[in-house]
């Protein structure tokens, strides 16, 4: 794959965070908060566009990956790209903030998924399929495209598709399980139901001490992923129809004493990784780098991967989008267009920073992301995602401007249930204080009428 993609396989980092994919990782947030240029010194090759165009982007990652692999961009297009450093959950206010005061508008900016729903709904997008930029989204997969449009109905701007499967330790898996094999795991635990089955029998067999997961918020990033209802429905709470479910499978997992105690996303849960207590963990394409081999480096050949019960589920991604008052539309457009529309993008993108591509066409290559990787005992987990993976996410839900409220009282409810010693915990009740707290912080939503029995 060349000399970008070796340098990659020897450990470059993901652009991608360990919670959204495509979404968090903030850690450049400090670097250079005026702008950084990548491709300042580039030299324009012969034939690019007309020298002093350039472009600016609100993004949570500078690293040099992604300096370098926009001065291939600089290199063909003759346009420049400065990299403004914006956390995630300060992109909605600086962006209101900057309209308000007059302040210049960056050309694109980064909406990663946890904030996205509140971002789109701005009315501040430019539709990049119209003219005079004609962004096909055609040539997108189509998945991805309500995830990517505002709520009056403009097309935002594209994103790497941020997919997950389920990640294993492999002796665990043969130990208590019976095999390694991750088509025969596949079959074996087919839905939720083999899953907490057979829960029970591991916890049983290991005396308590082994888990089939590290943490109920794993479970609860699937199960969410997995379910397309909306949790609210023209302003309306649909928690019954779209949360209960939900809960109530944590609270069964929680009293069948399969999952373990740890927090979500936190340092223990990290830890967990490089020890023998929890067999899966929800495995996004980010996480293999990011998260995996990160926190396991002794890890090389004990770990596989599989699609989970209940199959594949999208997990993070971060859109870039243009707003309306951006000075350099068109060239950000050209961007957009250069590595989200083209094989070179997807090349670099693969290259660089390890993203997938949302250019359908390049699916059409089944070796175009396809690598054996000894980490994963000679699997091909990238082969896996590309074409097992991503062809079978079933549907999103769709953004909403009350996400981070929802997570906020979903995320009260898991540590209810965690906190829990038997699991002995009212979904009711969990329902109804989620609802409370909604309809307090948003006065505009209401109840929504029981379900019909």
């Amino acid at each position: 794959m060349g000399k970008r993609l070796l340098v990659y396989l020897l450990g470059t980092a993901l652009c991608i965070s360990s919670l959204a994919g495509c979404g968090k990782q903030e850690n450049n947030a400090a670097e250079a908060a005026q702008g950084t240029s990548p491709a300042q010194n580039a030299q324009v090759e012969e034939g690019g566009a007309q020298e002093g165009r350039e472009i600016t982007i609100w993004c949570w990652d500078t690293s040099e990956n992604n300096r370098n692999m926009y001065a291939e961009f600089t290199k063909d297009t003759g346009i420049e790209v400065n990299l403004v450093a914006v956390e995630s959950k300060d992109m909605t206010q600086k962006l209101q903030t900057t309209l308000a005061s007059g302040g210049e508008m960056p050309d694109i900016a980064w909406l990663e998924a946890t904030y996205r729903g509140k971002l789109l709904s701005l009315d501040i997008w430019e539709d990049i399929t119209k003219e005079p930029y004609l962004f096909d989204t055609s040539q997108i997969m189509d998945y991805l495209i309500p995830l990517e449009t505002s709520e009056s109905g403009i097309y935002v701007g594209p994103e790497c598709p941020s997919v997950a499967g389920l990640a294993y330790k492999r002796e665990l898996a043969r130990e208590y399980l019976g095999t390694d094999d991750p088509k025969e795991l596949e079959a074996m635990l087919s839905d939720w139901d083999s899953f907490i089955a057979k829960g029970k029998e591991v916890a049983e067999k290991s005396g308590g001490t082994v888990y089939m997961l590290s943490s109920l918020g794993a479970a609860g990033q699937m199960l969410k992923g997995q379910s397309t209802e909306p949790f609210i429905i023209d302003n309306k709470l649909n928690l019954d129809a779209s949360m209960r479910p939900i809960l109530e499978k944590l609270v069964e997992m929680k009293q069948a004493g399969m999952i373990d105690v740890l927090d979500f996303n936190s340092a223990e849960e990290g830890a967990s990784y490089a020890r023998n207590d929890d067999i899966f963990y929800p495995c996004a394409n980010w996480s293999l780098e990011f998260t995996i081999k990160s926190n396991d480096k002794d890890g090389a050949g004990r770990w596989g991967f599989m699609l989970p019960p209940g199959g594949p589920f999208p997990w993070g991604g971060t859109v870039s989008g243009v707003p309306k008052d951006a000075a350099h539309k068109e060239e950000a457009v050209e961007f957009l267009k250069y590595f989200w529309l083209t094989q070179k993008g997807g090349e670099l993108n693969r290259d660089y920073v390890g993203n997938f591509t949302s250019y359908k066409p390049t699916y059409e290559d089944e070796s175009f992301y396809s690598r054996p990787d000894d980490f994963f005992a000679g699997q091909d987990v990238l082969k896996v995602i590309a074409q097992d993976v991503l062809p079978n996410i079933k549907g999103v839900r769709l953004p909403s401007r009350y996400d981070q409220d929802i997570d906020d009282v979903y995320n009260l409810a898991l540590k209810t249930i965690n906190a829990s010693p038997d699991g002995k915990v009212s979904v009711d009740e969990l329902l109804a204080s989620m609802a409370d707290e909604l309809l307090t912080k948003q006065p505009d939503l209401s109840m929504s009428n029981p379900p019909q029995q």
